[in-house]
């Protein structure tokens, strides 16, 4: 212990030259204006380096000011000071170390030059007493540089220093105290009843001792650094999606027009097959009405002959009546008839080919064989035709039927392939684009998540799968890694605070959107397996780019050791082989290849999809072709059916009979003739006569009427077939390049026949209409692509000057824009939201270790403090009472919840910040406390807010619980109005004697130390025994006591101090002296 044993004052008011020596505890006592609280002031200035404030209660000459006691200012009218001109002033202190056994010095010299400014210095000279250090040379005060001089000449060593905070730690490491000691004896000297007992524990015994969060904040701050640089990617990100968007929507317009001209196309197409469809039937409409008229005029001109000739030879035989002559008719209408039947043959040769052509076409249709043979056979009987034709007739119906159906079922068969195709060509879109193409469960719940989670917390939150966030370190182990992990592999990563509000999404979705199977992760329970072995295990066959990820995989794949070949299986409880043969159980079973042959982890899984797909899509593609050659084919049988005359031959099979009636009519008149021979009868003729006169001229008159349709038939005959050849030729050329294009562009071509049914369906067949609707479309498509393609431009030009990228601002450079967006959004955003997770993972570390355990640490120290000091209060009597410190939680509003969780979160503290101990409440309160601490401004406001929240005390309540010999007790901050003086008194200096004994640095480290404290009229209200117990209990605690008490109180004190000091004035100068007690 370090004891203040003599004080030497010079030139301080009324003392000149004055010292006097001090042993252990000192009283010092005066009549009032002598100079005690001079004393008092004199010393406090040093013990507090220069911060104090004079005593003004002791003043009978106002407000005390540093000049003032070092010119020893009067008041008295004319003679305001005693001293004038340049002063020199001294007030030193001399310790003795009572271990080391050594003297020092500490104290200040002050000049202060007439009509100048005062120049002070703090000063320690070691190994030294007052009595050795000269201040006085012939009876002149040395001036501050003169005393300097002085050391230096005598060999003496002594450290000045010219500022508050260098004399702070230069007498601290004189003394061994704290920094705190020096505004101490301020507060001790400056006495007051205790007002506010929370406010005076919270001043005077517990200790300034804030927690120390500079490495929160250092943390938070690089935390800041990476969250900012992530916004800077992510804007960045969001600003090219936008243009990929835009260039995506200026794609599907030019697609839409695309749409548009292959539909106005296909409708032409139809167009003209409805134009040679209708041109045809009417063609053949007229064919064959002027087939019939010609042979109709051609019989008609045979009957004018025949009758005309017949008319003839009647009218000649009866004019004659030459039976001879009627008979020689008769056998040149024999000769006639034989020539009309040879006329007719030609009609007949030609229904014979008609029925030889049909006969063709059947076998190509390879249908009705026995109708083909009985031609082959040339059996022409009408009825057996008539009869077959009916049969090819229905067959060619049914045929026609069967082959529409084929070409139906086969049409559905296309577009079922071209619908696999597209979304084969989907997923190769996305997948080209570096996004995996999820089923529609996954996807549609991330994009739920994602939308629900940015809504509810304000910020763009983004949900991936677990597949996403790892990479497969050796190909070799793929399948084995896609076939273990099954369905695991889409389980979604949803980062912890997060997960409790994604949870309520699900619960509240999978019903109404048939959501079900997809996994999201509970990663806040995952932390220990963060530092698993994962040695020749199946998890350290993959990279984790995200650390909720990572501790997923471990806990799933950690166990599952890897094994080259089956015979090891046996040697781990869980196994694998690249092979995709498991182990685990106890059994063995091999992995189905149907789980693993479409993989999904990583950007590995991409390129091998990419490259399946594609062998896929060339497959479907030539299997559609395939299809569509399939499809023509039964067309041309369509076609070729379309070609049957079944009905028409059946319509003109008559033309047999008539041939065979001609036959039979040569037949009759030959009979005839054979018959005049023997028959000379002249009413006979007339009768005849008459009737082929009759039958002459309806002849002649059905001929000329025949003539004229014939003419007008044939006319519209040639303008059909003109017209008809001409839309041929245009349609063929256009429905070979519609195959083509079919062909190569599948998607569109199956739009475009989606398109083609709807203006069928609105507007029939209105060509003109849809050619109109159509171009009205395409003008609109064109409009907005023009439209877009200017947005795009100008997004790029934004941001090019933004980023200072040396992009092109055209549609030609889009492939730069789009690789640096997958480049962002793929590798750069997830690297930088690992680094940025870890950052914060390290923050709320820090938060902690550096807050939250510091803060229970120091609150915890607060009460074994106040316990400790409880223990040596407890045998205490202070004449009939005892006295014990309370701490309990604080009651204010703004601290009481942190001081629940932090005392009671043990496992909170243990494992992480958003331990599942905490409910969502105590979560979102410290989450707010986490948010004030983590700011980085420096302005005064937040200074003033960090220093509150990391000062340990204001999360305490304090009170002083007053113990009576009764066994009652009562609680101070209610009773202290109504106590008397010293009951009051007693806390104040119990809390005092702690506060020194805090601010003592070494004495836990065996070395000395110096703790003088000074009071002012102490222990004035309290009684002997609460006097010499207080006295005692300062003592115990080696702090050396100065009181200064006025002369009606010294008697009550005088017995238990050491040195008593009585302080007398003459005129003005005062001088002290000394007595003490060395037995006490």
């Amino acid at each position: 212990m370090k004891t203040l044993t003599k004080v030497k004052l010079i030139n301080w008011h009324t003392f000149s030259n004055t010292e006097f020596e001090i042993y252990k505890n000192a009283l010092i006592t005066g009549e009032n204006g002598t100079g005690k609280s001079t004393i008092l002031d004199a010393i406090q200035y040093v013990l507090t380096v220069g911060k104090c404030k004079f005593n003004k209660a002791a003043s009978d000459i106002g407000n005390r000011t540093l000049e003032s006691y070092i010119r020893c200012k009067t008041g008295i009218e004319g003679h305001e000071y005693v001293r004038n001109g340049d002063v020199t002033t001294y007030i030193v202190l001399e310790f003795f170390d009572e271990k080391t056994k050594d003297y020092q010095i500490i104290g200040t010299v002050i000049d202060l030059p007439s009509g100048g400014r005062l120049n002070r210095e703090f000063f320690q000279i070691l190994d030294s007493q007052i009595n050795d250090v000269t201040f006085i040379e012939e009876r002149k005060v040395l001036t501050k540089k003169e005393f300097k001089n002085t050391l230096n000449t005598n060999n003496q060593q002594g450290f000045f220093k010219d500022t508050i905070k260098e004399g702070e730690r230069l007498f601290g490491n004189a003394l061994g105290v704290k920094p705190k000691y020096f505004d101490l004896v301020t507060r001790a000297l400056a006495f007051k009843a205790i007002d506010n007992v929370y406010q005076f524990i919270v001043d005077f015994l517990l200790k300034e001792d804030f927690v120390d969060i500079q490495n929160l904040r250092d943390s938070i701050k690089h935390y800041k650094v990476l969250e900012e640089k992530l916004k800077v990617s992510k804007k960045e990100c969001d600003t090219l999606e936008e243009v990929i968007q835009f260039y995506n929507l200026y794609l599907e317009n030019a697609f839409q027009i695309d749409i548009l001209d292959c539909t106005k196309e296909k409708l032409y197409e139809r167009e003209l097959r409805s134009l040679i469809e209708n041109s045809q039937k009417r063609y053949q409409t007229i064919e064959d009405q002027l087939n019939f008229i010609q042979q109709k005029l051609n019989q008609l001109h045979q009957d004018e002959e025949s009758y005309q000739e017949k008319y003839h030879q009647l009218d000649q035989s009866l004019r004659e009546n030459d039976t001879y002559n009627l008979k020689n008719d008769l056998k040149k209408e024999c000769e006639r008839l034989k020539k009309e039947k040879e006329d007719k043959h030609k009609g007949y040769i030609e229904l014979l080919d008609e029925l030889q052509q049909e006969a063709k076409l059947l076998k190509e249709l390879r249908i009705q064989k026995a109708f083909i043979k009985v031609l082959e056979n040339e059996e022409y009987h009408t009825e057996t035709l008539s009869a077959h034709l009916r049969k090819v007739e229905q067959e060619i119906i049914e045929k026609t039927n069967k082959t529409e159906y084929q070409r139906s079922s086969l049409q559905l068969e296309i577009t079922k392939n071209v619908e696999q195709y597209n979304q084969y060509q989907e997923e190769y879109t996305s997948l080209k684009e570096n996004q995996l193409y999820y089923r529609k469960e996954i996807q549609e719940l991330i994009c739920l998540l994602n939308e629900q989670l940015t809504k509810h917390f304000g910020k763009s939150i983004e949900v991936k799968p677990l597949c996403e966030y790892i990479e497969v370190k050796d190909e070799k182990w793929r399948n084995a890694l896609e076939g273990y992990l099954n369905s695991q592999r889409f389980d979604l990563i949803v980062e912890p605070e997060y997960f409790e509000y994604a949870l309520l999404v699900y619960e509240e979705y999978k019903n109404k959107r048939g959501i079900y199977g997809v996994g999201i992760v509970d990663v806040a329970k995952l932390a220990k397996y963060g530092n698993v072995a994962l040695k020749e295990t199946l998890a350290d066959q993959l990279e984790c780019k995200n650390t909720y990820a990572r501790w997923y995989v471990n806990m799933l794949l950690s166990k599952v050791h890897c094994v080259d070949d089956v015979t090891q299986l046996r040697n781990y409880p869980t196994a694998i082989t690249p092979t995709c043969m498991l182990y685990k159980n106890y059994t063995a079973r091999a992995l189905n290849p149907r789980i693993y042959n479409k993989p999904y982890i990583g950007l590995g899984a991409i390129k091998i999809q990419l490259k399946t797909i594609e062998q896929q899509l060339e497959t479907l593609q030539q299997e559609i072709k395939q299809q569509k050659v399939e499809l023509e084919a039964l067309k041309n049988t369509q076609s070729l059916l379309k070609k049957s005359n079944a009905d028409k031959i059946l319509y003109r099979i008559d033309l047999l009979d008539k041939y065979h009636s001609l036959e039979k009519e040569y037949q009759e008149v030959n009979e005839r003739y054979q018959k005049l021979e023997l028959d000379d009868s002249i009413i006979s003729l007339q009768e005849e006569c008459e009737a082929v006169k009759k039958q002459l001229d309806q002849t002649k008159k059905e001929k000329e009427n025949a003539l004229m349709k014939k003419g007008s038939l044939e006319n519209n005959l040639e303008m059909f077939k003109e017209q008809l050849e001409q839309t041929q030729e245009s349609y063929d050329v256009l429905h070979e390049k519609i195959i083509q294009f079919e062909m190569d562009h599948l998607e569109l071509s199956q739009k475009a026949d989606q398109k083609v049914i709807v203006y069928l369906k609105r507007f029939v067949k209105d060509f003109k209409a849809m050619k109109n609707e159509i171009d009205y479309q395409k003008s609109v498509s064109q409009d907005k692509a023009r439209q877009v393609e200017s947005q795009i431009e100008m997004k790029m030009k934004d941001y090019n000057n933004e980023y200072n990228i040396g992009f092109e601002n055209s549609l030609k450079d889009i492939e730069s824009y789009k690789q640096r967006f997958h480049q962002l959004k793929d590798m750069d955003i997830v690297s930088k939201e690992e680094k940025t997770r870890q950052a914060k993972l390290k923050c709320e570390e820090s938060f902690k270790t550096s807050f939250i355990s510091g803060l229970n640490e120091k609150i915890e120290n607060a009460k074994k403090d106040i316990y400790e000091l409880n223990k040596g209060l407890a045998q205490r009597d202070f004449n009939g009472e005892t006295y014990e410190f309370c701490v309990s939680p604080t009651s204010r509003d703004d601290f009481k919840e942190y001081y629940k969780i932090i005392q009671s979160g043990k496992e909170y503290m243990a494992n992480n910040l958003l331990s599942e101990t905490l409910n969502e409440s105590q979560r979102r309160i410290m989450d707010e406390l986490f948010i004030k601490l983590s700011s980085v401004e420096n302005d005064q406001e937040t200074e003033k807010m960090l220093l509150e929240y990391t000062d340990y005390r204001n999360y305490l309540d304090y009170d002083i619980k007053i113990k009576y010999n009764s066994g009652d007790f009562a609680y101070f901050s209610k009773v202290n109005k109504e106590k008397s003086g010293g009951e009051t008194q007693t806390p104040f200096y119990v809390i005092m004697a702690a506060s020194f004994e805090q601010v003592v640095r070494n004495r836990n480290q065996n070395e000395g130390f110096g703790c003088v404290v000074i009071f002012d009229e102490a222990f004035n209200n309290m009684d002997e025994q609460r006097i010499q117990e207080m006295i005692k209990f300062y003592n115990e605690r080696e702090i050396q006591t100065f009181i200064a008490v006025p002369p009606s109180r010294a008697s009550t004190i005088i017995p238990y101090v050491n040195t008593r000091l009585l302080v007398i004035k003459q005129n003005q100068h005062s001088f002290v002296e000394g007595f003490r007690d060395e037995e006490l």
